[in-house]
């Protein structure tokens, strides 16, 4: 529609009943009515003048034609101009901003108490520079800046929130935009809103006694693919940023980092699974710092979903607060903090194989003993330092292998082996079960692989149910075969001996490998189903004779023979 028809309601008023008049027939109210509709409600759709008279949005005269674009269904579009700071005076509320191919770079900056909504399709930048939005906070107030509908904050944008509100309503994105959240500032998303593919950034106070900044996704809403971090207090007694999802949010498959604070007496950064949200395909990277480290806390009945959890220095992963019986994740690695209350953690379900060198310990926030760890999946687990929870352990698929060399990288429980693989060279506290006894693919394998052999130490009692296997590796080039000790060794009925040679070279008779090590004054109850006591085998051109009561007296041993 032509300028003259925008900037003149009567004319288009006019116009419209003068169609009615043309038309060979009686044209519709509805007709007319729609008509009308469309050219009024387009009528403030504007450009950005080259040379505005102000900064001002909501002056008239910026704009061409010169009317302002501050209703539900205009459209605001920016080219070249030689005034790229742009203030808002009065609340907006639009279908879109477009920004032109080679359009400049602009800043546009909401006033505090307002309010910029944005709906439709939202920001689109086909310019190729940075577009920047301000949402700021005078100390009393902030601005609020609301994307609705479908709306996305598009692509090249960043958006400064110093102290205001960035809403993120019914299915609106944030598109690929860049998100810095500071002090007193707030990032909501909430319905089915997504931070798609974002960069967020929100920082912790920068002085004691003030509040840091806070992201926060509730009802359905999704973190998406964003990169979210959340930073600890940048000052001695300053607060952390925070981050919360709440009801059935979830954090999708995003990246986020939660920090410590940056100096000493600074809070570390939070984030807080809550009610039935999840974390999804998340990873989750929590991390110390100089002042306290920063935490990921499990409440309710929240989801740890399939997540890579990854925890550092001493930052911390607590699920105390969970309703039993605890939390599933995807994954464990790092060496920072666990807590686990009186729940269990489950891990391994993505199949990755990780390394936790951290605490995995009874207590947290919401106290608790009897903590428990069950590690899933086909991937290899493997705890290199000493852990204090005391529920036990449970391995039900994969590998789990301890490499501590001191304490008990399994804590204080017991230690059940339904399937997959126990083994390492470290220490267990509690007692060893290897099988159900009604199914196979239980194995103990003292020693790092099938091909490095070494000492598994067990202070309790050990014992193998049928069906489960002890694998036993010899390298010749050292020469050194596996050797699990135990406090008592229980070999039930039907349990299988496996021998693995690896290595070349030829024995001397008379070398004896002492397999398994009771440090019990009780013998060995049992045997193995295809190794008797006193049976001969041949490996590599050495004949190994077995014997329960050799070393001590109670030990097994393999003897070369000729």
């Amino acid at each position: 529609m032509n300028n003259w028809m925008q900037n003149s309601p009567s004319l288009v008023h006019h116009w419209s009943l003068r169609l009615c008049l043309w038309w060979k027939g009686p044209l519709s109210l509805v007709a007319v009515v729609s008509l009308l509709f469309q050219s009024q409600t387009l009528a403030s759709s504007a450009t950005w003048n080259l040379n505005p008279t102000n900064n001002d949005w909501n002056t008239a005269a910026n704009w061409t034609p010169m009317t302002v674009p501050e209703q539900p269904s205009d459209i605001a579009t920016f080219a070249k101009s030689n005034t790229t700071a742009i203030a808002i005076s009065s609340s907006i509320v639009i279908d879109s901003i477009v920004f032109n191919a080679n359009a400049s770079s602009f800043t546009i900056s909401s006033t505090p108490s307002l309010v910029f909504s944005v709906g439709g399709a939202g920001i689109i930048n086909n310019s190729g520079v940075a577009q920047n939005f301000v949402i700021p906070n005078n100390g009393i107030a902030g601005a609020t800046m609301r994307f609705s509908g479908s709306a996305t904050a598009g692509n090249l944008t960043s958006f400064d929130n110093g102290g205001g509100l960035l809403q993120f309503a019914a299915s609106s994105s944030a598109g690929n935009g860049t998100f810095i959240t500071n002090e007193l500032g707030e990032t909501k998303f909430q319905s089915n809103a997504t931070a798609d593919h974002g960069t967020f950034v929100t920082n912790g106070s920068a002085a004691s006694g003030s509040f840091g900044g806070f992201m926060v996704f509730i009802d359905s809403s999704t973190a998406g693919n964003a990169t979210i971090t959340i930073n600890g207090g940048a000052a001695p007694g300053a607060t952390e940023a925070g981050m919360d999802f709440v009801t059935r949010s979830t954090a999708a498959n995003a990246v986020i980092t939660v920090n410590g604070g940056e100096v000493e007496g600074a809070d570390g950064g939070r984030a807080n699974f809550v009610g039935g949200s999840s974390a999804d395909n998340a990873t989750l990277i929590v991390n110390g710092g100089v002042g306290d480290g920063g935490a990921i806390t499990f409440f309710d009945n929240s989801s740890g979903g399939a997540a890579r959890v990854e925890v550092f220095g001493s930052g911390s992963v607590d699920i105390s607060e969970h309703n039993a019986p605890g939390v599933i994740v995807g994954s464990l690695e790092g060496d920072g903090l666990v807590f686990l209350g009186a729940n269990n953690l489950t891990v391994g379900s993505t199949n990755l194989s990780t390394t936790f060198s951290g605490v995995m310990q009874d207590g947290g926030i919401g106290g608790g003993t009897g903590g428990s760890l069950t590690k899933t999946g086909t991937g290899k687990l493997s705890l290199t330092k000493a852990n204090t929870y005391t529920g036990g352990t449970i391995l039900n698929a994969g590998a789990l292998f301890v490499k501590n060399k001191t304490g008990s990288a399994t804590g204080t429980g017991a230690v059940q082996v339904n399937n997959g693989t126990l083994g390492g060279t470290g220490k267990i506290a509690g007692a060893v079960t290897v099988g159900t006894g009604s199914s196979s693919g239980a194995i103990l394998l003292a020693g790092n692989s099938a091909k490095k052999p070494g000492t598994l130490t067990i202070n309790s009692a050990l014992t193998f149910n049928s069906l489960s296997t002890y694998k036993c590796v010899l390298n010749r080039a050292t020469p050194k075969a596996s050797k699990v000790s135990a406090l008592g060794v229980t070999i039930n009925s039907g349990a299988p001996f496996t021998f693995v040679d690896v290595g070349t070279g030829t024995l001397a008779a008379g070398t004896v490998f002492t397999v398994i090590n009771n440090t019990s004054a009780n013998p060995i109850f049992g045997t193995f189903s295809n190794l008797a006591n006193g049976a001969v085998f041949t490996s590599n051109g050495n004949n190994f004779q077995a014997s329960y009561t050799g070393g001590t007296g109670n030990d097994l041993t393999l003897t070369v023979v000729p």
